[in-house]
């Protein structure tokens, strides 16, 4: 990148030159400098601003200098106004003022103005109305993450992201791409590495500071460009004035393009079920941040969590059953940790759990993994774990401990079962302690058994996602590290073919199944035109009474998410 200089901008617009003069007329904001002597400031005072008309002009300080503007020695007005150097063109004295004991003049109003950015230390700030969308390409990512554009600058960006976004980068790191997409057609491709992140107040977004690598001439020309543009369009709305100035091209739409980042939650077709359950994984992406950041679990907003989602299971089981399913867009984590909390109360409610204690289950269930994101990057992506690897995988359950001592109204021994004990296994092959089955509870027991399912059902980086009828064989031929009470008791509740599976017919039709009976006999499908899920498109609903004209169930098929 070519050395900083100092790039004039000729300012015009009334409304921006009126706004930049009063940025003059703090005390110690204006200097004035004769023309044969520029190198020279003196210390005056910019008493008032009459828009269009006159500038009043305080000399007091340096009543010397009255001699030489009254023989109309060529001078201006320069400052310091919002980190950029303001600069007047010659004045033109209109009278010396008769205020008592000041020396004043008046001058003629400006036309323009001259301002003088750094270029290379320079921000162009975009008001929460100038919707620039920024695309980051996170290396190895399949997709681009969507962000608006906070500021801009020669060196770098800051750009603000919706936590369900944010929580996809672990931390500074060098990017693939970073893409600016103006309102108006225009894009800009350039090299970038993240260089910090900081959260807003409310957690639900965060802003991060990209460092721009590799620009050459030509990209450097854009980019002083549009940090001119911007500011130009923030001055055209600042103020009013008779003078209309044309919006910049950039901001000019003419292609519909994402007016914010993608910030509504997938749900399902018309579920209210789906959508209230984006505000569950909205707080549990929040989480994740807090947790890569140094904070800590907020244990009022998992209380309301945990009661949010046992509300939506006393509404309607089924449907929040099917929700679960998947909820694409957000992590494997976020999803796991629901769907795990939903089938755990299921059961426990099931067997007459008191509610206290199911919320305690729910609890731990949605924060039982978060602690995985307190692992090094390597350990966490890496596709098979050797025996040291494994126990220092383990690591996980005591650091999510650590950030959950303030949630004192959450059971200890349901926390020890849940979060401590959900990886261990009866042989004594599980973690984090390798305990043997005689030291593990019921309900440790029973979240292991609901934990695998949920786990193979969804597909891994070492693995696609299996079937359930290979999921159950798995869990029936593994006596030895699953209790086959436990097992058999998840197949009764949830059915041979659960709530949220994708069926084919005997006459073709593929349909998810939405509600089975006491007996766990499908009683409702939603029609279906393709393995993706959540459905593109809301199909028809088909009750006990018409599943007959489908023919008969040949298949249970592996979902696509």
């Amino acid at each position: 990148m070519e050395q900083q200089i100092d790039a004039p901008t000729r300012i015009d617009h009334p409304g921006e030159c009126l706004s930049l003069l009063e940025g003059l007329c703090q005390p110690g904001g204006a200097s004035l400098l004769f023309s044969a002597q520029p190198g020279q400031p003196h210390p005056v005072l910019l008493m008032d601003v009459e828009h269009g008309e006159r500038l009043v002009i305080d000399i007091t300080a340096v009543p010397e200098l009255a001699g030489r503007i009254e023989r109309n020695d060529p001078f201006h007005l320069c400052g310091q106004v919002d980190g950029a150097m303001l600069r007047t063109p010659s004045l033109t004295v209109l009278e010396r003022l008769d205020v008592p004991e000041r020396v004043q003049f008046s001058c003629a109003y400006p036309q323009w103005l001259d301002l003088l950015h750094r270029r290379g230390s320079f921000r162009a700030e975009l008001r929460s109305d100038m919707l620039v969308q920024v695309e980051l390409h996170p290396e190895s990512a399949e997709q681009p993450l969507l962000g608006r554009l906070a500021n801009l600058s020669l060196g770098g960006c800051l750009v603000e992201l919706p936590a369900n976004q944010a929580v996809r980068i672990d931390g500074p790191q060098q990017l693939d791409l970073l893409v600016l997409n103006f309102p108006g057609g225009q894009r800009l491709a350039v090299g970038a590495r993240i260089c910090h992140i900081r959260n807003e107040p409310d957690w639900q977004s965060l802003r991060f500071g990209c460092e721009f690598v590799g620009i050459n001439g030509e990209q450097e020309r854009r980019l002083w460009l549009y940090v001119r543009e911007i500011e130009r369009e923030k001055a055209r709305t600042s103020h009013d004035s008779s003078r209309v100035l044309q919006p910049s091209a950039l901001f000019a739409q003419r292609t519909p393009l994402v007016q914010s980042p993608p910030i509504a939650r997938h749900s399902l077709p018309g579920s209210s079920i789906g959508r209230r359950l984006g505000r569950v994984a909205a707080y549990l992406d929040t989480q994740l941040i807090r947790l890569r950041l140094g904070g800590v679990i907020d244990s009022k907003q998992l209380s309301q969590h945990s009661d949010l989602l046992l509300g939506l299971l006393a509404e309607d089981r089924d449907a929040l059953l099917f929700a679960v399913q998947s909820q694409p867009g957000e992590p494997q984590l976020v999803q796991h940790g629901i769907a795990i909390a939903v089938r755990l109360a299921d059961l426990a409610q099931a067997r007459g759990l008191p509610r206290q204690a199911v919320k305690a289950i729910v609890a731990s269930a949605l924060v039982h993994d978060l602690g995985k994101v307190l692992l090094p990057t390597e350990l966490r992506r890496a596709r098979h774990l050797d025996a040291g690897q494994r126990q220092s995988f383990g690591a996980h359950v005591g650091l999510l401990r650590e950030r959950l001592e303030g949630c004192k109204w959450l059971a200890a021994p349901v926390m020890d079962a849940v979060i401590g004990s959900i990886n261990e296994r009866l042989d004594g092959s599980g973690y984090p302690r390798a305990v043997p089955g005689e030291r593990i509870g019921e309900l440790a027991r029973m979240a292991a058994v609901v934990d695998v399912v949920d786990a193979m059902g969804r597909p891994r980086a070492d693995r696609p996602a299996q079937s359930i009828d290979s999921i159950y064989r798995h869990l029936l031929g593994s006596a030895g590290q699953f209790d086959p009470q436990w097992s058999q008791n998840y197949i009764r509740h949830f059915g041979l073919i659960p709530v949220g599976s994708l069926v084919r017919f005997s006459s073709g039709q593929l349909a998810w199944v939405r509600r089975l009976d006491r007996e766990g006999q499908v009683t409702q499908v939603q029609l279906a035109s393709s393995h993706e899920f959540p459905p593109q498109a809301a199909g028809a609903l088909v009750g006990a009474g018409e599943l007959a004209s489908l023919g008969r169930i040949e298949g249970v098929l592996v979902v696509e998410t």
